[in-house]
């Protein structure tokens, strides 16, 4: 389908005789464009005014707008990329998109990046990265708050206020054992009807759902579809929880078919 681009962006090459246009806009202004927006644009140019754009622009920026793009145009940007550039942007992606990313890209050139990479957001996309394409690992995030099984509602503020960069995705809390298996989802919204010193297992969803890191996407796609679920907590093999699917995950992998 056509896509277009704003005329206040774009300029005619006027030593080109075929008249094609170059965009005309400042590097500060595409920061300021949404991520959806500034991926339309990108996914417009060829392929080195791209690596060019995602290049000069704020990796956090250059993060999300990657996140919005074709994940086979992801792999061709971040392949044209110095490592160290390239690895800069993927440690601003969540994990989840980040492994996807590096899943598209040649094995060597993964490695490098990878290389490149601080050692704890290394560390959770390797992880991910062993998970099998189709599988509930390799769709689930790794970035959840997880709190005590006996924790309160003013403890779940406070977790909040630890982890403000994740609170504009967010919508659910869990609560885990002394070992670290799932004891229970609390919905973010039940925390502002209940006082402070309220036990959060008395503000848990029903029935608390999970499944297997080797469960298949298809069955976590019926999951969400039959329970009109948000998220969905993922389990090793002792009911630890091990990471997060959200509904966007599960939209994202419906588009993709």
């Amino acid at each position: 389908p056509p896509n277009s681009i704003r005329w206040e962006f774009c300029n005619i090459v006027e030593s080109d005789p075929q008249r094609r246009l170059r965009l005309n806009i400042s590097h500060a202004l595409l920061e300021k464009l949404h991520p959806a927006d500034l991926a339309d644009i990108v996914e417009e140019l060829g392929p080195e005014d791209r690596e060019a754009i995602i290049s000069a622009i704020d990796s956090e920026v250059a993060a999300e707008a990657l996140s919005e793009v074709d994940p086979k145009m992801q792999a061709s940007i971040l392949e044209g990329l110095d490592a160290e550039k390239a690895a800069d942007i993927v440690e601003e992606m969540s994990p989840d998109e980040a492994a996807d990313a590096l899943a598209e890209l040649e094995e060597e050139t993964s490695e490098e990046i990878l290389e490149e990479m601080e050692t704890e957001p290394k560390a959770e996309v390797q992880e991910l990265l062993e998970f099998e394409e189709d599988t509930a690992g390799a769709l689930m995030n790794t970035e959840y708050i997880p709190l005590h099984e006996h924790a309160t509602v003013a403890d779940a503020v406070a977790a909040l206020k630890g982890n403000e960069e994740l609170l504009e995705t967010l919508n659910t809390l869990f609560l885990i054992d002394a070992d670290g298996r799932l004891a229970g989802t609390v919905p973010l919204a039940r925390l502002f009807v209940a006082p402070p010193e309220t036990e959060l297992k008395g503000l848990c969803a029903e029935p608390l759902l999970s499944v297997p890191a080797e469960e298949k996407q298809k069955k976590v796609v019926e999951l969400f579809d039959k329970y009109n679920l948000l998220t969905l907590p993922v389990v090793d093999d002792e009911g630890r929880l091990a990471g997060v699917i959200t509904a966007d995950d599960v939209i994202s992998v419906l588009t993709e078919k």
